[in-house]
């Protein structure tokens, strides 16, 4: 797994799994949820997310975990 924040796009994604997107699902009013094959999520975007986080905070945030695809 893997997180980034992108302070320019103000968007912080989750990486879950490798793969193709497929398609795109929207998740409530600035989350975004990418599918791939077989409809396992390959990452979440949240968008505008200095609107529930501080900057501050954001710019701490990097995890790196193996992906298990």
């Amino acid at each position: 797994m893997k997180i980034q924040y992108d302070k320019q796009a103000d968007a912080l994604y989750i990486y879950i799994g490798k793969g193709k997107i497929k398609k795109t699902i929207k998740a409530g009013k600035n989350a975004l949820i990418d599918m791939g094959d077989k409809d396992r999520v390959i990452g979440v975007e949240f968008y505008k997310i200095s609107l529930s986080a501080s900057k501050e905070r954001l710019q701490s945030v990097s995890v790196e975990l193996p992906v298990n695809a």
